[in-house]
């Protein structure tokens, strides 16, 4: 009867747990380097929850995987998502028109100079970049919509599970129809990220959408190190921008940063791959406003003056 037992244990491990081992080893080399991203900033003790209802915790620094094993059909609503890009049948229109810019490769100066307020999360350094395409306007809600409507993207989350935020009023406007050439807010997170893999592109790294908005000589504001008050929407009730609140995209040409992008510096706050917010907003003072900035790890998941852009890597 021992013998037996032995015998069992035995033609177990010999038999399924290397043939476990394998499965798990296997599908573990499937993930996409699409998913693959680094959180920069440890931040402890921020948590807010997502739209499943389950609590998300900030993670200290380090790379990691996420998302699903590669498959044939597109990974979202089990291939049946209508995808804008290159591949995509679709009509053709104003609201269907790339307008991108490009941001060239090589190295850049970014972050801030020791001493001054924020260098401390964000040190002045030199990093280096390959060419990227970025969006020339943060997207709007017409945009928007119409990932909602092909089934890529989800109604913004401040419309639906608004949180006791600053902002009351930013819950109607993506339902205005005469506001559909203003950013799309409201948005989490993971919203921004479903908007731009849906149309084919991503969410920037926070390098990169600094080097976008600033360009390779390191200066404050996208046109140049002086403040300016007329180039940018920012906190001034509309004394000097015009704007009590937020604008419409492409409202101040005249702040377009040295590749062409426009609002980098006021408007809404962008989200990027670092999970962290750049650029200021309508609601932001001018040192909010500077493309090194390190930007804001956020307090709520959604507000009316959160929005984003997207890039795209420009293959070989």
């Amino acid at each position: 009867m021992r013998f037996l037992h032995l015998f069992t244990i035995f033609i177990f491990c010999i038999l399924i747990l290397p043939a476990a081992y394998a499965d798990d080893r296997d599908s573990a080399l499937t993930f996409p380097s699409e998913y693959r991203y680094t959180i920069i900033e440890p931040v402890n003790d921020r948590r807010s929850t997502s739209d499943s209802g389950t609590m998300r915790v900030r993670v200290p620094e380090g790379d990691f995987l996420i998302g699903q094993p590669e498959r044939t059909e597109d990974p979202l609503n089990n291939g049946d998502v209508k995808r804008k890009g290159k591949t995509a049948k679709r009509e053709e229109g104003p609201l269907m028109d790339e307008d991108m810019v490009l941001v060239p490769e090589g190295e850049a100066l970014i972050g801030l100079p020791e001493g001054i307020p924020g260098s401390d999360r964000n040190p002045l350094r030199i990093a280096a970049f390959t060419a990227f395409l970025i969006d020339r306007r943060e997207v709007t809600n017409a945009q928007y919509k119409e990932c909602v409507e092909a089934g890529g993207c989800t109604v913004p989350s401040l419309i639906i599970d608004y949180p006791p935020t600053f902002h009351e009023e930013g819950k109607d406007w993506y339902k205005d129809h005469s506001r559909d050439d203003f950013p799309v807010v409201g948005l989490t997170w993971r919203q921004a990220t479903e908007y731009c893999r849906w149309a084919d592109k991503r969410l920037p790294t926070a390098a990169e959408w600094e080097k976008a908005a600033r360009g390779t000589d390191g200066r404050t504001y996208p046109w140049g190190n002086i403040w300016d008050g007329t180039r940018a929407n920012w906190d001034d009730a509309g004394k000097i921008d015009e704007f009590e609140k937020i604008s419409p995209v492409g409202s101040f040409p005249q702040g377009a940063s040295p590749y062409g992008a426009e609002d980098m510096a006021g408007n809404v706050r962008e989200w990027v791959d670092d999970l962290i917010l750049k650029g200021g907003s309508w609601y932001s003072d001018p040192v909010s406003l500077r493309s090194g900035d390190p930007g804001h790890g956020y307090i709520v998941e959604r507000d009316d003056d959160m929005g984003f852009r997207c890039i795209r890597d420009i293959s070989p």
